[in-house]
């Protein structure tokens, strides 16, 4: 995991910096300007504690652009005199281009990089300090085999790329690569289509529908048939005469009689506008008032209507006097007395009817047992 983290970190790194950037506590060094207009930086400047017995700032280019260099250190931030300048061409190591390089010492440097036709392609300047092991050579600067690259196709510079598992991530592709199978022969692949299974598609067909029915003959002209020579017959039709008539459209309107034009002895009539004839639209009736506006036009009149009289009678009829309840002192009746008695059963003179009555609910004719 921290290898990955490692290696994601060393692909992250910007380009240029506008503050100061530290790699350790022992490799202390600051980037005071990084111009790459063309990013062709591929490892930003970072710290090596053991680059071929030396700690060291690393940084590696992509590509194989640049083909010159040159470089030298200061006194000051200022930049202002070259202490120790150096121009080297790859050419002087027997290489085609510069594919990295590094600073051995502490001091202020400024490098420039060019290209085939010393065109400037990146400037560096930057302060190191935190170097323990500097050999401050004086050509400090590309001066190993793996800092330049020819134009083979080996890059010795991946066998010295700082971050760490490189080669083994690297060995991933690789395998990744060897895993994908070839491309296949597209004419291999369209001869066995067209030999193997096109027939074998169309032998399946015909075994799931059968056969196709055989075309049928072609029917035999009929013999001895009377065709009475209409074969020989050519239809004309007798000249209507039109061609040779003589009409022709000047002929018919200069020939043609006039029609003379009468006038009307009626005087005819008028068509009026119907929308104009219509009455004007009354107003609206306002709530509250009781004028119609209009709208009653037209409406039949109210009559009075006169209620009918019987006949020998005035307009009141006389109705005489209502009846009243008549006024008696009619006592109401009562009850007769039979000298407190209660009546008994089975005595049809006492109540009429008692003798059908039950005796006792547990006789089960009602008799009584009688």
């Amino acid at each position: 995991m921290f290898k990955k983290i490692n290696i994601i970190l060393c692909f992250l790194l910007l380009v240029s910096f506008s503050k100061p950037f530290f790699a350790s506590a022992a490799g202390e060094f600051q980037v005071i300007e990084v111009y790459d207009p063309q990013n062709l930086i591929s490892t930003p400047l970072h710290y090596n504690p053991d680059y071929h017995g030396m700690d060291v700032v690393l940084v590696y280019f992509r590509g194989t652009s640049i083909k010159k260099l040159w470089v030298s250190n200061y006194a000051d931030s200022s930049f202002s005199t070259p202490l120790n300048p150096k121009t080297r061409t790859a050419a002087d190591y027997g290489w085609s281009y510069f594919n990295g390089f590094y600073f051995s010492c502490n001091r202020y440097y400024k490098a420039e990089f060019f290209g085939a036709t010393d065109n400037l392609l990146i400037r560096i300047k930057i302060h190191v300090t935190g170097l323990v092991n500097p050999s401050c050579d004086s050509s400090s600067y590309g001066n190993y085999d793996d800092m330049g690259g020819s134009d083979s196709n080996t890059c010795n510079a991946c066998d010295l790329f700082s971050c760490p598992g490189w080669d083994q991530y690297l060995g991933k592709l690789t395998e990744i690569k060897n895993a994908i199978p070839p491309a296949p022969n597209w004419n291999q692949v369209a001869t066995v289509f067209r030999d193997t299974i096109v027939p074998q598609l169309v032998s399946d067909i015909g075994t799931l529908l059968g056969p196709a029915p055989s075309v049928p003959n072609e029917p035999a002209e009929l013999s001895d048939l009377d065709t009475r020579g209409i074969e020989n017959k050519v239809p004309s039709m007798p000249d209507s005469g039109l061609d040779t008539s003589g009409f022709t459209k000047g002929r018919i309107e200069s020939e043609a009689p006039v029609i003379e034009e009468r006038a009307d002895p009626t005087g005819g009539w008028d068509i009026s506008d119907p929308l104009g004839t219509l009455p004007d639209f009354p107003s609206m009736p306002i709530p509250g008032e009781t004028d119609p506006k209009g709208w009653d036009a037209g409406k039949p009149k109210e009559t009075e209507t006169q209620l009918p009289i019987p006949k020998d009678q005035d307009s009141t009829p006389d109705t005489g006097t209502a009846p009243t309840p008549s006024q008696n002192n009619d006592t109401p009746p009562s009850p007769g007395d039979n000298g407190g008695n209660a009546p008994v059963p089975n005595q049809d003179d006492s109540i009429q009817g008692s003798k059908y009555y039950k005796k006792h609910p547990d006789d089960p004719d009602g008799s009584g047992g009688e």
